[in-house]
């Protein structure tokens, strides 16, 4: 209602409702700032009869009651001892006892600050006031500053705060603009060619989607295999899960930055095929590799191939991740045998099937997977 009341006021008027000042110095329901001054608005939904005298005590429907008159004097007082400590500027706050209900009757015999009975006057009341000192744009931004200050640390006390510019035009526009920036960050979390996108899901263990809405893209990660976890074909791969949840320890939530090769940026199901880059500098392929969350997929435009057969590796002399079994010759499962440094694979009857060392061997169950892994069959 106090808001309704002053929103004639021009755009050089502040209200902020609500403040707790700190140390339990004054509970104040409303604080106007303007060019004339600063006021400390106090109000009361008393109806009926309400009587006062030599403002001590009041009397609502003839009970006692606290005096507001004193209140509102005591929480300005407070104010104008916060504001000279937090910015040197000794300023008159103005104490006004506002009462809302228009059905109420008001008997005062002489009230020590201004009593108004009829909300539609406040806004009058304020325009004609004139202090000692008038407050200029600089001043009163400050004040303002320290006072929405001390309302951000008291909301964590469960107060409600609320700062309103009072014109209705600015206030819709305000609205707007905030509005335009909510969308703006629920339907974008960057650009994929920019400097950096938004992780925003994990698919499995080499598949990511950032940005957000409409902006959703897909990004396979380049030169790299995890095992699978979400084909609709194929079985749970060994250590997808564990491939899966480090990917989305690691990059859920993040800002990463995407860099593609030149010749090759999508797969034929319109994925992008792309290097993320943590915020760190490191390449996030290079280390699912390095843990053994995934095996090299090194087509001839990669140019991170040497890099990453040096970690796989590294990976499977280490028995890592999913070349935990595989390295271990007593738990051969495939038939089909793929040299890792040739990225050949050979079938039983093959040549070289049975000549190949066993540090070099990664045994597959299908040739379908041994292509998928990026090896190509023996020529005999």
């Amino acid at each position: 209602m106090v808001v309704e009341a002053l929103t004639p006021l021009d755009d050089s008027h502040v209200l902020i409702n609500d403040v707790v000042l700190p140390d339990g110095k004054g509970n104040i329901d409303h604080i106007l700032i303007g060019p004339n001054g600063i006021f400390v608005i106090e109000t009361k939904n008393y109806s009926g009869e309400i009587t006062c005298k030599q403002d001590s005590w009041y009397y609502y429907k003839n009970f006692p009651v606290k005096s507001p008159s004193k209140q509102v004097k005591r929480n300005a007082l407070s104010l104008q001892q916060f504001l000279k400590g937090q910015t040197q500027l000794d300023m008159f706050v103005k104490p006004i006892l506002v009462f809302t209900d228009p059905d109420a009757v008001l008997r005062l015999d002489s009230p020590t600050v201004p009593v108004i009975k009829n909300l539609k006057n406040v806004c009058d009341f304020i325009k004609d006031q004139r202090n000692q000192s008038v407050l200029d744009s600089e001043a009163r931004e400050s004040l303002i500053y320290e006072i929405l200050k001390v309302s951000d640390t008291t909301s964590q006390k469960e107060v409600n705060i609320k700062k309103w510019l009072l014109r209705p035009s600015l206030y819709i526009g305000f609205l707007t603009a905030g509005l335009i920036m909510y969308l703006f960050y629920v339907f974008s979390g960057g650009d994929p060619y920019s400097k950096w996108v938004l992780v925003t899901q994990v698919v499995d263990g080499d598949t990511i989607r950032v940005g957000r809405g409409w902006r959703n893209t897909t990004v396979l990660l380049l030169g790299v295999d995890a095992p699978e976890t979400v084909h609709p074909d194929k079985p749970m791969e060994f250590f997808g899960p564990e491939a899966s949840e480090f990917t989305k320890k690691t990059l859920k939530g993040k800002k990463v930055h995407l860099e593609f090769e030149s010749l090759n940026q999508m797969d034929k199901y319109g994925r992008l095929l792309g290097y993320v880059f943590l915020s760190d500098g490191s390449l996030f392929n290079a280390e699912l590799i390095k843990r053994g969350y995934a095996s090299v997929i090194a087509p001839s435009y990669s140019r991170y191939y040497n890099e990453f057969l040096k970690y796989e590796q590294e990976a499977r002399a280490a028995g890592r991740g999913i070349w935990t079994t595989k390295a271990n010759p007593s738990e051969k499962v495939g038939k089909i045998i793929g040299n890792w440094k040739s990225k050949i694979y050979h079938l039983p009857g093959q040549a070289n099937y049975e000549k190949l060392k066993e540090e070099n061997r990664v045994y597959f169950d299908s040739e379908e997977e041994a292509v998928r892994a990026g090896y190509r069959k023996a020529k005999r």
